[in-house]
């Protein structure tokens, strides 16, 4: 038995690939012997012995994994010092909920728009809030606070 601590990988890999060829060639005289003697047996063990050759071929060359030389053209470089990829953009942030234009919609009214706006205020408060919905949308509104149209677009006080 070969001490791989002593022999090294490399040796030990040279002496199992002389091994497989050594019987690989056994395996082709022991075939043209046999084909020789007995064509009819050779035709019917020749395709199975050939293809399960072929899958493990495939599978032991491409289960092997590559690895570069001590000694090649890009030996000694240094690696990048900052990552080669961009980091992902953030998301901007969306506005907060009262910046956003509202959409007046059928049955609504300024004060209910106002109160939506500020849940929980008194009539004083949502009185007030009121006539800043109406000073920043007079534009749209027009000079009447109590008539406003469905589809209108009305900014909150202090958007613009």
């Amino acid at each position: 038995m070969v001490d791989l601590s002593t022999v090294g990988w490399e040796s030990a890999l040279r002496w199992l690939l002389a091994a497989a060829l050594a019987a690989w060639a056994l395996w082709w005289l022991l075939g043209l012997a046999l084909v020789l003697v007995d064509r009819r047996l050779a035709a019917r063990l020749g395709p199975p012995v050939l293809r399960a050759l072929l899958v493990t071929g495939a599978v032991v060359a491409t289960a092997t994994p590559a690895r570069a030389g001590s000694s090649g053209p890009l030996e000694g470089l240094a690696l990048p010092e900052r990552p080669l990829t961009r980091a992902a953009p953030s998301p901007e942030p969306s506005p907060p909920p009262a910046t956003r234009t509202h959409v007046v919609v059928a049955g609504e009214s300024l004060w209910s728009i106002a109160q939506d706006h500020s849940p929980g205020g008194t009539a004083a408060t949502t009185s007030t809030e009121v006539a800043r919905w109406h000073d920043a949308n007079r534009d749209v509104i027009g000079s009447d606070p109590d008539l406003i149209h469905p589809g209108q677009r009305l900014d909150p006080p202090g958007a613009r």
